[in-house]
């Protein structure tokens, strides 16, 4: 009895913990520590075997430029970036120079001023080419440059062992390229030397965004390189950074992802936007071996077989499998929308967190700090929600069954507030049941774009909440989605899921549950319904009576408020009146209380048209209406 008491007594103070808030990018979980989690592996090339453990994938996000904030990667005046060929996208190339130079031309980038990139006459190759020999530097991402330098050994660092400052370029081109090289994109010509005097060759470069940057010899001098220098400038074009992964302790319910940002330079230039992924575990990547058996004294693949990732990197080359992302226990990303909830697999222990950054050269987004709250015990191991009928008219009232299945793997919260999400105001809220048994529930609110409830506390396993609610439905594909709470558990909630929640009948197929109700195939398409109109006569005179045309409708299918525009015509064809606004889906109304630019409209018939502007189309109704005194 002891036992259980302390059980009942362990669970209530388990329930009555608030929510936590983990916050990246403050505290101990500085960026630079990527949050003081698992460290990220990324799949690079999965048939090589190669990943990217790193929060800072190409080096490409700056700690340094605005402490305590992260962004695109920022160059200042006199900084060198040359070496960023050598990272993973970048490249390093003589094309036409043969084979065997990886190294002098690495040498000519990574500050070494011992090794040169050299095309100059060897007692083993006594005439070599010159003219016409390219160096072709990648850099990925593109990258803002102001000025290129380009020199032999013993000039700007002194190389006594090294003298070779006369053997410079006499000739040469050089061109860059924004983008892939192609027929479409050629390189543009930056400058053009026929007979260099230089040692040192110094180019200055209205500042651009640099993809490819190729270096020609146009002369048949015999020359070196000993640095090819390509000075940065502004901010990079694109850059991510990728958290560890963020362990929570236990699974956990998270709640909604916010994140502090700022714009520097114009903000209409620059973007950055947050995904995340959720796992279930410590391992992201499935790591697995090739299995053989021998057929005619051959070995033969015969499938493959999981392993740690000590035992992969273990193998020989051909006995490694592909990598693979650990599908089965970890979401894919998902965009997150600042404020609300993740669409990613919840709860869940563990959690990643993935910035993408965009800009201009001088205009770019930076991150202060990434921060949710989140739940332990959660509010369920899973919450199982679907609608019935999912086909309803337009326009005309419906009953719909809603229910609510949950699923409990260990300790929960258990929730005893749902907030469901509608296009129209619901207009009753009756019938509830757990379990198929009667249930108390009050109504907390309803608005135009959902209605909340609040009851007893549901938290046992296979626990199944039913209510039907009425209203009309206005588009194609209206999706009932909801968000269960646990009082005392602040504003955290758990979204439902759409799925198999009950049997609501005959036609109630599993395979076919959800959350979405659709329209028949005749409705679909149209974004006006019903149009009244109050009475096509109408008396302008101020007396109360009859003052005002007005036309009344029904708007469908919207995602998001579109201009809905009245116009008037006389029948002469000129327009006399316009009216715009933007309305979203539902009831909507027009009027015109007759007045012109010219004052009173004169008495007689006119047209009036009604245009509403969806994203891929214009929809138009007209008809007639008349002003007497």
């Amino acid at each position: 009895m002891r036992a259980g008491l302390l059980l009942a007594l362990w669970s209530a103070v388990a329930l009555a913990q608030p929510a936590r808030v983990l916050v990246l990018g403050e505290g101990s979980r500085t960026w630079q520590s990527g949050g003081q989690g698992l460290d990220p592996v990324l799949i690079i090339e999965p048939f090589a075997g190669a990943t990217d453990t790193t929060n800072n994938p190409g080096e490409a996000i700056d700690f340094a430029h605005a402490p305590g904030w992260i962004g695109p990667l920022y160059f200042g005046e006199g900084q060198n970036i040359a070496r960023r060929v050598l990272l993973p996208g970048g490249s390093i190339s003589a094309p036409n120079a043969g084979v065997g130079f990886d190294k002098q031309l690495e040498g000519t980038v990574n500050g070494d001023h011992q090794v040169a990139f050299e095309r100059k006459p060897t007692l083993f190759e006594p005439r070599v080419l010159v003219r016409g020999i390219e160096v072709i530097m990648g850099f990925a991402p593109p990258v803002g440059v102001g000025r290129v330098r380009f020199y032999p050994r013993n000039t700007v660092v002194p190389a006594p062992g090294a003298p070779f400052q006369s053997d410079y370029m006499r000739g040469y081109e050089l061109w860059l390229n924004a983008a892939q090289t192609g027929p479409n994109n050629p390189d543009a010509l930056l400058a053009r030397s026929l007979d260099n005097q230089e040692p040192v060759v110094e180019l200055e470069v209205l500042p651009q965004y640099v993809r490819y940057l190729r270096l020609k010899s146009i002369a048949e001098v015999p020359f070196e390189l000993d640095e090819i220098e390509v000075y940065g400038t502004g901010y990079l074009a694109a850059a991510t950074y990728v958290s560890d992964l963020l362990d929570l302790g236990d699974r956990a319910t998270i709640g909604p992802l916010s994140w502090v940002e700022r714009a520097v330079g114009d903000p209409t230039r620059s973007a950055v936007g947050l995904r995340v992924r959720t796992g279930g575990d410590s391992t992201p990547i499935v790591y697995l071996k090739n299995v053989y058996a021998v057929e005619k004294s051959q070995r033969v693949k015969i499938g493959e077989e999981e392993v740690s990732r000590q035992e992969y990197y273990a193998l020989e080359r051909v006995d490694r499998a592909p990598l693979k992302e650990d599908v089965a226990n970890w979401s894919a990303w998902v965009p997150v929308v600042q404020g609300s909830l993740i669409n990613a697999p919840n709860p869940r222990r563990y959690l990643q967190v993935r910035a993408e950054f965009t800009g201009e050269l001088y205009a770019a987004r930076q991150l202060d700090r990434v921060e949710f709250p989140y739940l332990q015990p959660p509010i369920a191991d899973g919450l199982v929600a679907e609608v019935y009928p999912r086909l309803a008219r337009a326009e005309e009232p419906a009953i719909f069954r809603y229910a609510v299945k949950l699923r409990a793997l260990g300790e929960i919260r258990g929730f005893d507030r749902l907030e469901v999400d509608t296009n129209a105001p619901v207009s009753q809220v009756r019938e509830a049941q757990l379990n198929g048994e009667p249930f108390e529930l009050l109504v907390d609110f309803v608005r135009p774009e959902g209605f909340g409830l609040s009851f007893p506390p549901v938290q046992a396993d296979g626990a199944l909440l039913e209510f039907t609610f009425d209203l009309p439905i206005f588009r194609f594909g209206t999706t009932f989605t909801a968000r269960a709470f646990r009082q005392g558990s602040g504003e955290v909630p758990q979204a439902v899921q759409a799925g198999d929640a009950a049997l609501f009948g005959p036609g109630d197929l599993p395979e076919l549950s959800g959350l979405s109700v659709e329209i028949p195939r005749p409705q679909i398409g149209k974004l006006v319904g019903r149009i009244g109109v109050g009475s096509p006569l109408f008396t302008p005179n101020g007396d109360g009576a009859n003052d005002a045309f007005a036309l009344d409708f029904n708007l469908l299918q919207l995602t998001r408020p579109a201009p809905v525009r009245l116009e008037i015509y006389d029948l002469g064809g000129r327009l006399v009146y316009t009216h715009v606004e933007e309305w979203g889906i539902g009831p909507a109304r027009h009027t015109w209380d007759g007045r012109t630019d010219g004052g009173l409209a004169p008495p007689g018939i006119y047209l009036w048209l009604l245009r509403v502007q969806a994203d891929a189309f214009e929809e138009r109704h007209s008809g007639t209406l008349g002003v007497v005194y």
